[in-house]
């Protein structure tokens, strides 16, 4: 179980979306330093929502775990409906990125802390992992920490890559990298569906 979430974790961080963006945005611009400072920015960010979707998680799998067992059917269609959605998407058009205001770990937490799809994914994710026949508080202090440091180390990846990629990762329109995400968000949702 615990493969399947670091590697299900480690594909689904690998997303594009704003926290990505400003991660290589930032090391792209800044270096090395400031792409792992918005990488710990969006960490901290992550484990303050975390936080908040799981506190009431351990409490809804002891009371119902054919609640918990129904959630985590909506999650695997969730990572479905989310993988069809990046299939289908046309391709991306080159943009610019905007320096913000403030040092990388202040806009590495701005760009997920007030996002409310996080909190969502997160409540709708972790049941996937969950054993309903186990303690689930038990599990939650695993898998959250697991989570975080799973996310980290993709991220400080992500800052490696786009600081050795450099101009190849900034070119324009290339939508392989949003195709590949939707075929592991698809892979995501049939292993959490079937296992």
């Amino acid at each position: 179980m615990i493969w399947s979430f670091i590697i299900a974790t480690a594909l689904v961080t690998l997303l594009p979306g704003p926290s990505m963006l400003v991660i290589v945005a930032a090391a792209l611009r800044e270096g090395w330093r400031a792409g792992a400072m918005a990488s710990l920015g969006v960490v901290a960010a992550d484990a303050i929502l975390l936080l908040a979707a799981l506190s009431g998680l351990g409490a809804l799998a002891q009371a119902s775990p054919a609640l918990l067992l129904a959630l985590k059917w909506l999650g695997a269609a969730y990572l479905l409906w989310l993988g069809v959605g990046l299939l289908r998407a046309a391709p991306a058009a080159a943009s610019s990125i905007s320096p913000l205001a403030g040092g990388a770990f202040r806009r590495g937490l701005m760009a997920t802390l007030p996002n409310p799809k996080i909190v969502g994914f997160l409540i709708v994710y972790f049941p996937q992992f969950i054993r309903p026949e186990q303690d689930a508080a038990r599990q939650m202090l695993l898998l959250g920490p697991l989570f975080l440091l799973t996310v980290l180390a993709v991220f400080l990846l992500c800052v490696a890559a786009a600081r050795l990629l450099g101009g190849a990762l900034a070119g324009g329109g290339r939508n392989w990298p949003s195709r590949l995400c939707g075929c592991c968000l698809i892979a995501c949702g049939l292993y959490s569906a079937l296992g």
